[in-house]
């Protein structure tokens, strides 16, 4: 029987009805179960309370030595990891995917890490020096692709593997979550797959060096005012996650079947999502999307390429034959030539810290820009990946595929080229 501590104090505070002559200011009214650390509540950064006892439950669920909640996303449990490097492992270097979202380079410029970045699952050997820190991978990202963790776990050898699972809690169900692949550490967003609200997400620890410290790692970014509506959310997963019984994976891989079968073209991903090649289907992703939005379901994500669709592990089979059926509403045409979006290798001038805080900067439209340095982070959300990195030279290239996200202008730094 999982018990949900911070779930049943909660109920039973709301219950005695007494005058809350605390925070927050609304009282309870509309939110009964929105409180702040009185007694009895336990504290998220000095937990030894129910906030530890649901999270000691939670490390159990997933497999991990230690497991902290956190009520500001997987940003929050990114931020925590890069300081456990910083403090505990020491050094300044990190090797990491392109891909990665834009909280990961907001920490490197937080936290002054130089990156070495990896073009693909298969350069991860080459990208470890002796002066690396840390291997820091996404995976899932948003099309649904997934890296071999434990492969890229035994490459790193005793290099700490961080893993951005931010898409991918749900996989404590089918028994291959990074953290028990090999991870040393995993940030997770429950609220994208899982049943919680917006803003829960975990941090899982499995390398026993980083456990001392690391509720004063996520105490340093982390808001100091939580709230326990996420809390219980992440609490109540726990009592999801052990009662199991998920019907969603097998219902989502008939929906791929079914709607693969009726001819439309989709691309390989993870359980809980479905990337729909709509080039291949005569629209660009927006505008499937769009046709999508039409017959009552919104999707994801769209680029000019795909449109994503995410589950979460309580879709239910009126959801997926909803979505069938409006695919099936939407005709075909002639399919489209695919965009091709180029991998950008670019030269790096400052660090990602330098050009973040620089002071000397302007804001230029794209073509003024280009031969100058990018003093921000240029990352449109979703996905939330860079399309040019803070510190490098803004070449040619990239101008031209910022413009294709939209992008017109660009914060630069007027620094001397090195």
């Amino acid at each position: 029987m999982i018990k949900t501590p911070i779930h049943d104090f909660l109920v039973n505070y709301n219950k005695k009805a007494r005058v809350r002559c605390h925070m927050p200011g609304n009282k309870g009214l509309e939110f009964p179960h929105d409180i702040t650390e009185i007694a009895g509540a336990d504290s998220l950064y000095e937990s030894d309370g129910i906030i530890a006892e649901s999270e000691r439950t939670a490390a159990r669920l997933f497999g991990a030595e230690k497991t902290l909640y956190s009520c500001s996303g997987s940003t929050l449990a990114i931020q925590a990891m890069l300081t456990l490097i910083k403090t505990v492992s020491g050094g300044t270097v990190l090797a990491a995917n392109r891909s990665v979202h834009r909280s990961f380079v907001s920490a490197c410029a937080l936290l002054d890490f130089d990156v070495d970045w990896i073009y693909g699952e298969d350069e991860v050997i080459n990208a470890i020096k002796p002066d690396t820190a840390a291997v820091f991978i996404n995976s899932t990202d948003y099309y649904g692709k997934k890296y071999d963790v434990r492969k890229i776990a035994e490459i790193c050898d005793e290099i700490p593997l961080l893993v951005d699972n931010a898409h991918g809690a749900y996989l404590t169900f089918l028994g291959t979550h990074p953290i028990t692949q090999g991870a040393a550490m995993t940030a997770d967003s429950a609220h994208k797959t899982l049943p919680a609200l917006t803003g829960a997400a975990y941090l899982h620890i499995n390398d026993k060096r980083f456990v001392p410290d690391a509720k004063a790692a996520a105490a340093l970014f982390g808001t100091s005012s939580p709230s326990y509506l996420i809390l219980e959310s992440l609490d109540l997963c726990n009592k999801h996650i052990a009662e199991g019984n998920i019907k969603a994976f097998e219902l989502i891989a008939d929906l791929k079947n079914n709607l693969a079968r009726a001819g439309f073209p989709l691309r390989e991903s993870d359980p809980l999502r479905i990337t729909a090649d709509s080039r291949e289907c005569g629209y660009s992703g927006f505008d499937f999307a769009a046709e999508l939005r039409n017959n009552n379901i919104e999707c994801e994500f769209a680029d000019e390429n795909c449109t994503v669709l995410l589950f979460s592990t309580i879709t239910a089979k009126a959801e997926t034959d909803e979505v069938f059926a409006a695919f099936m509403k939407i005709k075909q045409k002639k399919p489209l030539k695919p965009i091709v979006y180029p991998v950008l290798k670019l030269e790096k001038n400052i660090s990602i810290r330098e050009a973040v805080f620089a002071h000397n900067c302007a804001v230029l439209h794209l073509e003024e820009a280009a031969g100058k340095v990018c003093a921000e982070i240029i990352a449109p959300c979703p996905p939330g990946i860079p399309v040019v990195m803070p510190g490098e030279i803004i070449s040619a290239e990239a101008v031209e595929l910022l413009k294709g996200f939209g992008v017109d202008k660009i914060k630069i730094t007027e620094v001397e080229k090195k």
